[in-house]
């Protein structure tokens, strides 16, 4: 489940988070800069940023539920859009201080930019590899990954051209020049298609991987969320994660936009009736 703002000024309810068990929910994406970064311009931690992050592990591992933290944002260096950090190197600071902070929860995965190929202000693969390396120099187990945008690796046709073949290289192969992710995390397109088309899409990526000789876990962690101009029947939550799974993936995430504003409203309050509908489709039997 996509809660963006859960380490925001204001924390998910316990009963938000009691009611992702009923749903099948065994993971919940978080970003460490939504609205409020938990660190500071030189890459260090804020004290209260520390403290939001750790009590939301702990809320997490007491529930038996995966914490998925997306560490980094596109344009977050001077000039950009999002700008926190003073320098690159203040950013890899920030990487640091989260690995350092976290290494007593194992229950933890981190992506290391949300689509890190973004026009905000985009990673590149060898900066990536920059922060891979230093994650697991102070934590080698830690599951590491890097998700990218939808065209990033598949077409809107959900096949993998010459360029996409490159970028998932780049991203999943085994040599130094690759960022060496533990999951290959792609969002795929948006398309009016995106529930039908989802089985295919995945196999592509599989059929790719092979190719390079990789058997690395695919985690679909950012699929097409409803808007107020656009709602998603319910059945076609169900639909895409069904293809997902047939196909092989290891991991299919319900986007929502009920978590991005906890501050304004708590997440099971911001639920539309269609997503909770879907939701209920995805329960366990």
């Amino acid at each position: 489940m996509s809660f963006f703002d859960a380490l925001g000024t204001v924390a998910p309810r316990d009963s938000d988070l009691d009611a992702l068990a009923g749903w099948g929910i065994n993971t919940v994406r978080v970003w460490a800069h939504w609205h409020t970064a938990i660190y500071q311009d030189d890459g260090t931690l804020s004290a209260d940023g520390r403290a939001r992050l750790l009590a939301l592990a702990r809320r997490l591992q007491e529930r038996r539920l995966i914490f998925e933290l997306v560490i980094l944002r596109p344009g977050q260096l001077p000039g950009q859009p999002f700008a926190v950090f003073t320098s690159e190197a203040a950013r890899t600071k920030a990487v640091e201080a989260v690995t350092e902070a976290l290494r007593p929860f194992r229950n933890v995965l981190f992506d290391l930019c949300n689509e890190h190929d973004h026009p905000d202000g985009p990673i590149s693969h060898a900066a990536a590899r920059v922060l891979r390396d230093r994650v697991k120099a102070l934590d080698a187990q830690r599951i590491v990954t890097i998700s990218s945008s939808e065209y990033h690796l598949v077409s809107a046709a959900g096949t993998l051209d010459g360029a996409g073949a490159r970028n998932l290289q780049e991203e999943a192969g085994a040599g130094a020049d690759s960022v060496g992710v533990d999951i290959v995390a792609p969002h795929f397109p948006r398309t009016d298609t995106w529930a039908s088309a989802t089985g295919d899409r995945v196999r592509a990526i599989r059929a790719a991987l092979d190719r390079i000789g990789s058997r690395l876990p695919i985690y679909l962690n950012e699929e097409r969320r409803a808007n107020e101009s656009s709602r998603l029947a319910p059945e076609t939550y169900a639909r895409s994660r069904t293809g997902a799974s047939t196909a092989g993936a290891a991991g299919w995430l319900f986007h929502t936009a009920a978590g991005f504003e906890l501050a304004k409203k708590p997440f099971l309050d911001a639920l539309s009736a269609e997503e909770r509908a879907g939701l209920q489709g995805l329960r366990p039997r």
